[in-house]
């Protein structure tokens, strides 16, 4: 069995629970070892998952698939500066190095601005942007490092982000009838959810310019359709029913993971959206994107619920990719 990312390390925010959990497990069965940093170091009242039963979770895999992964539990809060400084530096004392630096860890609250208080927006922006940017500030030595050594052919390090995708269709507000995602989206997101959010997104545009050619890729990730968390089913007024129109995770674990294995010299400055990517770049057919969805394949695509800022464009460009256009 091949283990294309043996021997490679990603650090992966907000890796506990939910998207970057499955991240961790998909990069375990390639291989790859992970830092699991999350400030959930005890178990949740109604959120199952620590950073421990993470990282047991990707040991197991690294055992039983004969990958050899490890994990590194870092209980973290991704706003502190020294403790992002020190995880990362742990990381690469224990593993030797890193490879993979993957944004996830994320605040939400979609208030209005009247209803909103500025220790909310002072929280999201925090955690969402300048959190984004002090795991990348810190990671980007130890990337350029993966990427200029001489034993490192083939590694191609990168930044992922976990942001929504930078368009002019999605943040016009002059398309509203021809493909925008303006005014209903934003109303729902509101003024402060949307900067902290979209701040995650521009970090990574400044990133990869500025980083154009080094063989550090940054691009960053969202899903076309909502997705099935435990944190999401927390929040929904009825799970059980509307669970049946989202995706598993799996789906934005395995888009994130074969975009890590891109050149990243050549793959940089990209806004993915997973389905889009998986059915044109990878190939991804009907039935394999079918066994994302939650409610089985009795729902049909159409039918399935859309996450934040998927413009008109992009639903139109999805409806021509699941007809092989």
């Amino acid at each position: 069995m091949s283990f294309p990312l043996k021997g490679r390390t990603a650090f992966i925010t907000g890796a506990s629970r939910g998207i970057g959990l499955e991240i961790s497990k998909s990069l375990a069965r390639l291989g790859a070892s992970v830092a699991v940093a999350a400030k959930s170091a005890s178990p949740h009242p109604k959120l199952a998952g620590t950073i421990h039963s993470a990282v047991e979770e990707i040991e197991r895999i690294g055992e039983e698939s004969g990958s050899g992964a490890k994990g590194l539990a870092i209980q973290l809060d991704v706003r502190d500066e020294k403790a992002v400084e020190e995880a990362i530096e742990q990381t690469v004392g224990r593993f030797g190095g890193l490879d993979y630096a993957v944004n996830n860890a994320s605040a939400i609250s979609m208030k209005p601005t009247l209803e909103a208080t500025p220790k909310q927006l002072d929280l999201m922006l925090q955690i969402n942007a300048r959190g984004t940017w002090l795991v990348s500030r810190y990671a980007l030595p130890h990337l350029l490092k993966s990427a200029s050594s001489s034993s490192s052919q083939g590694r191609s390090p990168h930044i992922l982000t976990l942001a929504p995708p930078l368009s002019h269709e999605t943040f016009t507000t002059t398309l509203t009838e021809r493909g925008g995602c303006w005014p209903e989206q934003f109303a729902q997101t509101a003024s402060a959810y949307t900067l902290a959010k979209g701040g995650m997104a521009l970090v990574n545009l400044g990133l990869s310019a500025e980083l154009a050619g080094s063989g550090v890729g940054v691009n960053s990730l969202w899903p076309y359709t909502l997705i099935g968390t435990s944190a999401m089913r927390i929040v929904s007024r009825d799970a059980a029913v509307e669970e049946r129109t989202w995706r598993s995770p799996e789906i934005v674990a395995e888009a994130a993971v074969r975009m890590l294995q891109e050149d990243g010299k050549k793959f940089n400055g990209r806004s993915i959206i997973d389905e889009i990517y998986l059915r044109r770049e990878c190939g991804f057919s009907e039935e394999q994107m079918r066994k994302y969805s939650l409610g089985g394949e009795q729902v049909k695509m159409e039918d399935l619920a859309l996450d934040l800022w998927i413009s008109k464009s992009l639903q139109e460009d999805v409806a021509k990719a699941r007809k092989g256009q």
